[in-house]
């Protein structure tokens, strides 16, 4: 399908918004897994843990991001495991005072025994019920009542709670991968960028061409997806480049890195040090290969009643997810749903 075909507008008529402003600010969530990782690597001990826990104390912390009213039952624990925990990825295309709409929206979910992490996207444009309001494209609920009303619509949708939200500026982000030395992915697409050019097959980025790589939609094959996919392999990137043996056998680099990413996060509330540390410790057997990352089941591309041209869920699939969801089968849809 062209580009030309794919949902790229928020409302029928409006023209595109230039790709540097939509992508203004791309917002992450994956301090869980990140800082869980990178403990459970060094074993919490010494220098490191010193900057890991420095590194939480330049965490923003804000109350309002998570819904207050009705929500979904929370999934029991079995005998043998923990519950799973539901993280939202979430961000936003604002600009200047305006809130603005969910530009990029994520389900990070680690299974109860904390062996299996699954990064979900769910595409900007999928169409959706918003609670308190009529049905509309999934970022409309971020423009209409802010990061909880985000939340709040995921929980609906997915019919399980959300256990926290985090969201990060990726343009600060850039800077860790900076820290880092840069970080390497296996691009699925060949494109190009201006002077850049991104060969498909295995490629090192720095931050700034990291930034360009995430950004680009309209010369992918998939568009959107394509776009979506390429966050997740970043982001997958990063995990694995921070809990390498470069990374942690030089203290500076790692300080650096850390710390970057802390001052960086906004965070629920509820997700305090000791959470962190906590899930940290309970991961301490989970490495990069661990992440599982794939796409909520679409069926396609609709007109909405009003002329929007938007993404349709496939509601089989969706109900299947949700299944997994609450019983914490989520390996085995990911394997049969891929």
């Amino acid at each position: 399908m062209s580009d030309e075909k794919r949902p790229d507008e928020d409302q029928p008529g409006a023209s595109a918004r230039p790709e540097r402003r939509r992508n203004r600010r791309l917002l992450f969530s994956v301090l869980g897994v990140v800082i869980a990782l990178v403990l459970a690597a060094v074993g919490v001990v010494g220098y490191y843990a010193k900057s890991a826990v420095d590194a939480m104390d330049n965490i923003r912390r804000e109350p309002s991001i998570m819904p207050t009213g009705r929500r979904p039952t929370p999934v029991q624990p079995s005998e043998a495991k923990a519950a799973p925990l539901n993280f939202v990825l979430m961000g936003s295309d604002h600009r200047g005072t305006e809130r603005g709409r969910s530009d990029v929206l994520q389900l990070l979910h680690i299974s109860g025994d904390r062996k299996q992490v699954f990064l979900m996207s769910i595409p900007r444009d999928s169409w959706v019920p918003i609670p308190g309001h009529s049905d509309a494209k999934i970022n409309a609920a971020y423009s209409w009542g802010g990061a909880a009303l985000a939340v709040e619509t995921l929980e609906s949708l997915l019919d399980v709670p959300m256990d926290h939200t985090a969201i990060i500026d990726f343009e600060g982000f850039v800077n860790v991968i900076d820290a880092l030395g840069g970080v390497t992915v296996n691009n699925r697409e060949a494109s190009t960028a201006g002077d850049l050019q991104f060969p498909k097959g295995e490629i090192t980025l720095d931050g700034n061409e990291a930034l360009i790589y995430v950004r680009q939609r309209k010369n992918l094959s998939d568009g959107d997806f394509g776009r979506a996919t390429r966050q997740r392999d970043v982001i997958k990137a990063v995990v694995e480049k921070l809990t390498s043996t470069g990374v942690l056998t030089d203290p500076a680099r790692f300080r650096e890195a850390v710390t970057t990413l802390g001052s960086n996060f906004t965070v629920d509330e509820a997700l305090t040090n000791q959470a962190i540390l906590d899930l940290g410790w309970s991961m301490r057997d989970v490495r990069g290969a661990d992440i599982h990352s794939f796409q909520i089941p679409t069926s396609g591309f609709g007109t909405s009643a009003d002329g929007q041209s938007i993404v349709l869920l496939d509601k089989a699939a969706l109900a299947d997810l949700q299944t997994a969801l609450r019983t914490d089968t989520m390996l085995g849809f990911y394997e049969s749903h891929r």
